[in-house]
């Protein structure tokens, strides 16, 4: 399926009310207006400096002599403006940001919407707007087609890392880490959507880690955590192993509470239901069981084009979910010194009843 960039430009037009256009800065938006299709790299950017969708002509995009061949292969936007500073190239001027004042200026976009603020000088009245950035939170049809290849992909990956990590005593966690990831370039994907986390035992209470050279022990859990992209398009997806399927009582007993978490939370993802809520659905579960101190961060986010994007369900969130946003659900235990658990989904809002998008088992150790 096409992705319909028509439809996205003419929402944004839509939504001008007096302004004469709308600036994308953030990568995130300037792939959505012209490229989606290709992945944000390392680290993670965009070939396009901005984008200008105009109210009543053509977008324009700007980008530099190093992406300009690049970007002209990928992008749908057909106007694109060139800076560089060699001589020796045909340029529209020598930074991005005067080529975007001369482009307003010269096209007479004197007030505009735009994602991020940043000097356009007096004679452009620019206010900042997140518009797009919230537009991009509900999933249309040829996102989810992208979004559910990711997941499939990050699936088969989770099913490799679960026997390889229960099969691993004596592997460390950065050969664990090579073999997933070699696993998954097999399979075709474009890239990874962040570098693949493996925490094992004491290791894994910290909610974002560094592989190291540590061996993976019998007993150990180990926090299996990546995503891949598809079309331009990611996955998230946490599981959490044991090193010779055997988990330990007390480690057993988090696993089981976590993923009741995860399912309560899941469960609270409805239509109309509030961040807050989704976040306090799991989270008031574990606090109830004594281990709220131990849950250190939100229970999820949006993702897409980016592997964190609108909306946020944390603690104080007041986002409103709404039909079609993809989440994550990724509750965690870390008791540090012993070690972690997070089990993480990526979802889907529909109505009263949220659809589970990744299928990787989690119900191993019950």
């Amino acid at each position: 399926m096409k992705i319909n960039y028509q439809r996205r430009w003419e929402q944004i037009r839509n939504n001008l009310n007096d302004k004469d256009a709308f600036v994308a800065v953030l990568p995130g938006n300037t792939r959505y207006l012209a490229n989606s299709e290709s992945p944000p790299g390392c680290p993670p950017g965009s070939t396009m400096n901005f984008v200008i969708i105009p109210k009543n002509s053509e977008p324009i995009a700007i980008t530099s002599s190093l992406e300009e061949y690049r970007c002209r292969e990928e992008s749908v936007i057909q106007d694109i403006k060139c800076w560089t500073i060699y001589p020796d190239i045909k340029s529209d001027g020598k930074t991005s940001l005067d080529v975007l004042k001369n482009t307003l200026s010269k096209e007479k976009l004197e007030k505009v919407y735009i994602d991020k603020k940043i000097g356009l000088g007096r004679k452009i009245k620019a206010t900042q707007n997140n518009y797009v950035t919230e537009m991009r939170g509900v999933k249309s049809e040829d996102e989810l087609e992208r979004i559910k290849k990711a997941i499939k992909q990050s699936d088969k990956g989770q099913n490799f890392a679960r026997n390889l990590v229960e099969c691993g005593e004596g592997l460390t966690e950065r050969e664990v880490r090579t073999e997933i990831d070699y696993f998954m370039g097999r399979n075709g994907i474009q890239e990874n959507s962040f570098s693949t986390i493996i925490a094992s035992g004491p290791n894994s209470a910290h909610s974002h880690h560094s592989n190291t050279s540590r061996k993976l022990k019998k007993g150990d859990p180990v926090i299996c955590d990546f995503g891949v992209f598809w079309g331009g398009y990611c996955s998230d997806i946490t599981r959490t192993y044991f090193v010779g399927s055997e988990p330990n009582t007390k480690l057993k007993e988090i696993y089981e509470i976590v993923l009741e978490a995860n399912k309560r939370s899941i469960k609270a993802s409805t239509e109309g239901n509030t961040g807050h809520n989704i976040d306090k659905a799991g989270r008031e579960f574990i606090r109830n069981k004594g281990y709220g101190r131990n849950f250190v961060h939100g229970t999820g986010h949006g993702f897409g084009l980016e592997i964190h994007e609108f909306p946020s369900l944390t603690y104080k969130s007041k986002v409103i979910a709404a039909n079609s946003m993809a989440v994550t659900i990724e509750p965690g235990i870390y008791l540090p010194g012993k070690g972690g658990i997070r089990i993480e989904d990526d979802i889907l809002i529909n109505g009263d009843k949220p659809k589970v998008l990744t299928k990787a088992k989690k119900d191993l150790y019950l």
